[in-house]
C-alpha cells in the first residue's frame, strides 16, 4: 500500500480541485474515464490518499426507465482471471461468476483481467472497473458474448480541473493535458506539492 500526501502550496485554490486519474491499458475512445481521486484541499492544506493494488468490477445495464436501471455486486478479480456476467432467466439481476480458466487464457494475456456477457436472455450492460475500491474506468455497451479486459499500470495522473459534477467522466483525450508520475516499485509514500507560477500549476513529486 502506497500513501499519496498531496500539499497545496499555493495561496488560492480559485475554486479549483485536484484531480487524480489512472489510465486503462489501450483505451478506447468511448470509454468513460472517472477522476480516481478528487482533492478539495485549501490553499496550504494537505490531502492524502491510499493506494492499493486491489481490482473491483461490476456491471451496469440500463432500461427503458430510470428505476430500470440494475447493477451487479462487485467483486474481486485478479489478473489473468475472466468473469461470466449471467442473469438466471432475469431480467432484472446480474451476477459476476468465475469463468472457465481455459477461455481465459484464451481471452486474456496474464496482465489483464476480464468480464463476459453471458446473459440469457441476452443483456446489454456498461462494464465499471475499479482500484483501491475507486471508480477508474466505464467500458459502455457490451454485447453477447463480448469479453472486455482491463489492465493499467501504476501510472498516476495528476490535473487541477474545476470540481466534477456528480457522475461526470472524461475521455481519453484528457490525459495529454495532465501530469504523469510513475511510481517507483519500493515507495510507500510520496509527497506531492502543487504550485503555482506564472499562472501554470505544477506538481513535484518526492517518493520515500
Amino acid at each position: 500500500m502506497t500513501r499519496f500526501n498531496v500539499n497545496f502550496a499555493v495561496d488560492d485554490m480559485q475554486g479549483k480541485t485536484v484531480l487524480v486519474f489512472l489510465k486503462p491499458q489501450n483505451p478506447q475512445r468511448d470509454y468513460r474515464i472517472h477522476a480516481w481521486q478528487v482533492l478539495t484541499g485549501s490553499a496550504g492544506s494537505t490531502e492524502s490518499f491510499l493506494y492499493e493494488k486491489v481490482i473491483g468490477t461490476d456491471v451496469t445495464s440500463y432500461g427503458d426507465r430510470p428505476d430500470q436501471t440494475v447493477v451487479s455486486e462487485r467483486r474481486i478479480i485478479h489478473p489473468g482471471m475472466l468473469l461470466d456476467v449471467v442473469n438466471p432467466g432475469s431480467w432484472s439481476s446480474l451476477n459476476l461468476v468465475p469463468g472457465s480458466a481455459s477461455l481465459a487464457l484464451e481471452k486474456l494475456t496474464p496482465q489483464q483481467c476480464g468480464v463476459i456477457n453471458k446473459t440469457k436472455p441476452f443483456i446489454q450492460f456498461d462494464s465499471n472497473w475499479y482500484v483501491s475500491d475507486h471508480p477508474v474506468v466505464t467500458m459502455p455497451h457490451v454485447d453477447a458474448l463480448m469479453t472486455v479486459s482491463f489492465e493499467y499500470l501504476p501510472c498516476f495522473y495528476f490535473m487541477v480541473a474545476t470540481p466534477p459534477l456528480a457522475g461526470q467522466t472524461y475521455i481519453v483525450q484528457n490525459f495529454s493535458d495532465m501530469t504523469q508520475y510513475i511510481l517507483p516499485l519500493t515507495a510507500t509514500e510520496v509527497d506531492v506539492t502543487l504550485t503555482r507560477d506564472h499562472g501554470l500549476w505544477n506538481f513535484n513529486f518526492e517518493a520515500h
